[in-house]
């Protein structure tokens, strides 16, 4: 089984845990289970911009060489 690091607001971690506490399972399950069914409900993303929205396909690789975790680390740092 894979590790994953997800970004998410504290009051949504603490939200998280309220929420699997009373359903008397973790969070990695709740998540877990989330996406199983998001997979089983949706088909895989377009692998090309050929299906992303004309503002989102202009933007698509304008930054090229782009972090997305120092992006990520910068936006926490800058609002957190």
């Amino acid at each position: 089984m894979a590790k994953l690091t997800l970004h998410v607001p504290d009051e949504l971690v603490a939200a998280a845990k309220t929420e699997a506490a009373a359903r008397q399972t973790s969070v990695s399950k709740l998540v877990s289970d989330f996406f199983r069914n998001l997979a089983a409900k949706s088909p895989l993303p377009p692998t090309d911009d050929s299906e992303l929205a004309p503002h989102t396909r202009r933007l698509a690789g304008c930054v090229p060489d782009a972090d997305t975790e120092d992006y990520i680390d910068y936006l926490e740092e800058k609002h957190g």
